[in-house]
């Protein structure tokens, strides 16, 4: 079940752009991948746009990681995408949506296995938890 009635397309996605961040309408906007809750599109050098697309929930959790992520991504033990903007809901797509840094590398479930496991170390610690002191 999808969660939102329109195709996400680089129109799309170009159209939120020049709406409510005109700033960044004029970069360059390719497809990055599609996932369980939301499309990627890199925009630029080092930006990407995240929708959400199949869930309902996604577009709440877009929200939380603009309001929480920004703080503590510069401790955390592995590059994760820091919120840039939040989209909001409109005519053109009913959704929030949010612009990130990019993150550059290869998806996890594409890596290989021995790089998974080297990088899974890093998901159970947090910066002030106690088993930081660990990792």
């Amino acid at each position: 079940m999808t969660g939102t009635a329109s195709e996400i397309t680089a129109d799309l996605v170009a159209g939120l752009l020049r709406d409510q961040c005109p700033d960044l309408a004029g970069l360059p906007l390719t497809f990055g991948a599609r996932g369980w809750d939301n499309q990627l599109w890199r925009l630029g050098g080092d930006l990407a746009v995240r929708l959400p697309w199949a869930t309902q929930g996604a577009g709440d959790q877009l929200v939380k990681e603009h309001t929480w992520l920004p703080a503590p991504a510069p401790r955390l033990s592995l590059p994760v995408p820091v919120p840039q903007y939040l989209g909001q809901p409109s005519g053109r797509f009913p959704r929030p949506w949010i612009v990130t840094t990019w993150v550059a590398g290869e998806p996890a479930d594409r890596a290989p296995r021995d790089a998974r496991r080297r990088g899974s170390r890093h998901f159970g610690v947090f910066p002030g938890h106690p088993s930081s002191a660990c990792a």
